[in-house]
């Protein structure tokens, strides 16, 4: 029995390791900080400078670059690598008079894209969301906001919810829902490509939101090898019931940080 209870824990510590691998190739991933646009007359060509951090400019980079004259994409671009680890310049021909509006978009190979609108004459500016859409980071918001409302409400099921028929199953289904939303919303949190606050409040929303994706997923596994820990089973009962608590306060922190990071707090 002791054989078993340490296999299954090990094979649970084995899994949060593959999981936290899995999430570092995300956490790397950022949107481009800074797309400018500039047009020279004189060689009749579009400008795109590039400020994207990397340390490895062959396997992390700027992997697709396009350029809209008037909405009509006249440029399109696809690199294997980018030619400078922090700042750089795309040179594209494109004739332009006076009047004409170009709008270019850097996205990169990991995760994340800048977009910038520049009109002859005129100067670099972001690009907001379309009129009328949803950005991405109000789908991401949308999703984290109702996994964590399943999530509370798993969490209070244990403690008022025991006289409710098939409170125990209630209480894994929602646990689980909330898991599966709050999945693909770390994912699109680096499709806002329109971010207004600094770089570091973004990195900090995405580091503490990952290390809360891992405290989820270490909750969930304790809840689910509990039941063959013998003797300690009230010890992984209680770190899951730990877990539960800060995954709830640190994510409403998160919350707020997120907010911030797109300019609806400041």
């Amino acid at each position: 029995m002791e054989r078993e209870q340490s296999m299954a824990l090990r094979k649970y510590c084995i899994l949060v390791t593959i999981l936290l691998m899995a999430l570092t190739g995300v956490a790397a991933a950022h949107p481009p900080a800074a797309l400018e646009l500039s047009y020279s007359e004189q060689t009749g060509e579009v400008l795109l400078t590039v400020t994207h951090v990397v340390e490895d400019p062959a396997t992390h980079f700027i992997q697709q670059a396009e350029v809209r004259k008037n909405g009509v994409t006249v440029v399109s671009e696809m690199y294997t690598f980018q030619p400078e680890r922090e700042t750089f310049i795309y040179r594209y021909p494109v004739v332009l008079a006076e009047g004409d509006e170009i709008v270019a978009t850097a996205e990169c190979n990991i995760g994340g894209l800048a977009t910038a609108r520049f009109t002859i004459p005129g100067q670099t500016e972001p690009v907001p969301p379309l009129s009328g859409t949803t950005p991405y980071w109000g789908f991401h918001a949308i999703l984290i906001v109702t996994g964590v409302g399943c999530i509370i409400l798993a969490g209070l099921l244990p403690l008022y919810g025991k006289r409710i028929t098939g409170w125990y199953r209630l209480h894994v289904i929602t646990a689980v829902a909330g898991s599966m939303l709050i999945i693909p919303a770390i994912f699109l949190v680096f499709r806002a490509s329109y971010l207004s606050a600094p770089p570091s409040t973004f990195a900090l929303h995405v580091i503490l939101g990952l290390l809360l994706l891992v405290s989820l997923f270490a909750a969930l596994g304790f809840a689910v090898i509990r039941h063959r820990m013998g003797p300690r089973k009230a010890t992984v009962r209680r770190a899951h019931i730990w877990l539960g608590r800060a995954f709830i306060v640190l994510v409403v922190i998160n919350i707020l940080i997120g907010l911030v990071a797109v300019g609806v707090m400041s």
